[in-house]
């Protein structure tokens, strides 16, 4: 286990922030475990959870050396979670290259509102940015859309119903990695709803690592599953 960059003592001890190219994070931390004394280079796997869908899927377009991975739930544009939260008119400032004015227009709307202010500090603050518009393009820089199709490592999606910051997102990331993914959904009658199933780690638990087991059996050498080395 590691701190990311933007998370935990990465943030705020170090002051470093989030980064989309996690290929730079995943590939140095693979070629680490992969030297590491009873590891097998061929079965190592990850998962990633909330946000950090996200940034596994992202590494694996460029990374193929993992065998397996895990996104929860499925995450193919992280800003939809903020812009779906802004009029349109003031997103086309943005679009139109007009920077100081959304920022402008931000920072009446947060005077008017200081528990959105704060809701926006904290949620800004792992990106490093300083404007509002600053934010906004760094959070945009979080997409996988036009290069999800690069990902051959096999890759388990979880769909909880009522996903509340990226709803449909898992199917997409499903529809873009057709020969690779396995989409498995949560259901509020499992008592599995909602984003990261929180009222259900068990049964994710079970369903992901009856995955991983059929995933990383296949990469066991044949003299292994033959049983020639006993148990």
């Amino acid at each position: 286990m590691f701190d990311g960059p933007g998370q935990q003592s990465q943030l705020f001890e170090r002051n470093i922030p989030f980064r989309p190219d996690w290929e730079n994070i995943l590939t140095p931390v693979y070629d680490f475990v992969s030297r590491q004394k009873g590891v097998d280079p061929a079965r190592i796997g990850l998962y990633g959870i909330s946000q950090g869908s996200f940034w596994v899927a992202r590494a694996l377009a460029f990374e193929h050396r993992y065998a397996a991975a895990i996104t929860d739930p499925g995450l193919v544009d992280v800003s939809t979670s903020w812009v779906s939260q802004l009029p349109k008119s003031l997103m086309k400032l943005i679009d139109d290259g007009k920077n100081a004015r959304f920022d402008t227009e931000m920072g009446i709307a947060m005077k008017l509102s200081p528990a959105t202010a704060r809701t926006w500090q904290f949620r800004a603050r792992p990106y490093g940015a300083t404007g509002y518009a600053e934010t906004i393009n760094a959070v945009r820089a979080c997409t996988i859309a036009d290069i999800a199709s690069r990902i051959t490592t096999p890759l388990l999606i979880t769909d909880p119903q009522g996903e509340q910051f990226w709803p449909g997102q898992a199917e997409q990331l499903a529809t873009l990695t057709p020969s690779v993914s396995t989409i498995v959904h949560f259901t509020e009658a499992e008592g599995a709803n909602g984003h990261c199933q929180p009222m259900a780690r068990s049964l994710t638990a079970q369903r992901m690592f009856d995955w991983l087991d059929d995933t990383l059996y296949s990469r066991i050498p044949a003299v292994v599953s033959s049983g020639k080395l006993g148990s």
